[in-house]
């Protein structure tokens, strides 16, 4: 079973390169080599030199922190910017960020899309349940016309530039009870759900009982029996130790956990063009390297150190699946009335399906 489940990772990551490769054409190459060469020099002289403070709710242990990193070196070695990049949590929590980085107090954040949800619904698109159930699929929406169509206008409303994409990992459901086989299965499960209206009324839906807990305190909320499980990712599973208090994992491809990189607009137009390609290049590496390697790799991992401690694995598919699909995908008509936006990104999902 441990070799198989590996393998099915492994084969993932090999599919996601392909696709990145052909989807890319000479673009990922251009950006990292040749055009970086021919932009550095006219980039050091081109305005004076910048320091941007950049925060980071999550862990240094994390996928995204190696893209972030990627990003960072790309933007030091082609630019006159420099960075000071503070990790797990020691800028504030993702709300305290979002609030500094509309402040303008600091110029940089890695945070979720689920952060937004306090000013907008418009991001709630890309968590609408089986929409985007793969990376492969995801990646192809977090860059296409329709997404950068809900960055503009959260962009405009917010005083805010989002200037890159991540992701954290493919949610399921994990627990202490029995494996999740079926819709029954969820049935009375108190279930640690990310804050979302919409996400409390699929799990209800769904039979199971949603609960809000902070995601620091998630660990001693399984350990204590507060809840019975969580719809989680396999990330947070292995980053935060969730492997050691949980018995069971079942897949599912319920819905991805973006991150967003995002800069205040005022900080982003005071930033020379140079400046600002070089940034956007960066993060441009950093997401082609999270999905393409840090990501798979990282859950190749999480698996192998879950079933050491032995951690249960299924998968839900099939009419199994299609149950839980035809459920919970009813909310994405109650989506597409919200706004046009939404409706043209989940038009443009589906077609990739």
């Amino acid at each position: 079973m441990k070799k198989n489940r590996v393998k099915a990772l492994l084969s993932a990551t090999m599919a996601f390169s392909v696709l990145f490769l052909t989807a890319c054409g000479g673009n990922a190459s251009s950006s990292s080599s040749g055009g970086a060469s021919a932009s550095a020099s006219a980039a050091q002289s081109d305005g004076e030199p910048v320091n941007i403070i950049w925060g980071n709710y999550g862990s240094s242990s994390m996928p995204q922190y190696s893209a972030d990193q990627d990003a960072i070196d790309y933007m030091q070695k082609n630019s006159n910017i420099t960075v000071d990049y503070q990790a797990d949590g020691v800028l504030g929590g993702e709300a305290d960020m979002m609030q500094q980085i509309m402040d303008g107090t600091i110029q940089c954040v890695t945070v979720t899309t689920s952060s937004f949800n306090t000013y907008t619904n418009l991001f709630e698109a890309f968590q609408l349940p089986f929409l985007i159930s793969d990376y492969e699929t995801e990646y192809q929406v977090l860059t296409s016309d329709a997404a950068q169509a809900i960055f503009d206008q959260v962009g405009e409303d917010l005083g805010l530039k989002i200037v890159g994409v991540g992701e954290n990992g493919m949610r399921l459901f994990a627990n202490n009870v029995r494996p999740i086989t079926s819709v029954a299965d969820l049935k009375g499960l108190k279930l640690r759900i990310a804050s979302s209206n919409m996400l409390e009324g699929v799990m209800k839906d769904l039979g199971a009982s949603p609960v809000t807990v902070p995601y620091s305190e998630v660990f001693t909320a399984l350990q204590n029996n507060v809840v019975d499980g969580e719809e989680i990712n396999m990330t947070s599973i292995y980053a935060m130790n969730h492997y050691e208090v949980l018995k069971y994992v079942s897949e599912i491809g319920l819905y991805p956990f973006p991150s967003l990189l995002v800069m205040n607009l005022n900080y982003w137009n005071s930033l020379t063009t140079d400046q600002q390609d070089a940034i956007l290049a960066g993060m441009d590496l950093g997401a082609q390297n999270l999905f393409s390697k840090y990501l798979p790799n990282y859950e190749i991992q999480a698996v192998a150190a879950c079933q050491d401690k032995g951690v249960q694995f299924n998968t839900i598919e099939g009419d199994a699946r299609q149950e839980f699909v035809d459920i919970a995908t009813k909310t994405w008509n109650d989506y597409r009335e919200k706004d046009s936006k939404i409706a043209n990104l989940i038009d443009m999902a589906q077609s990739l399906q």
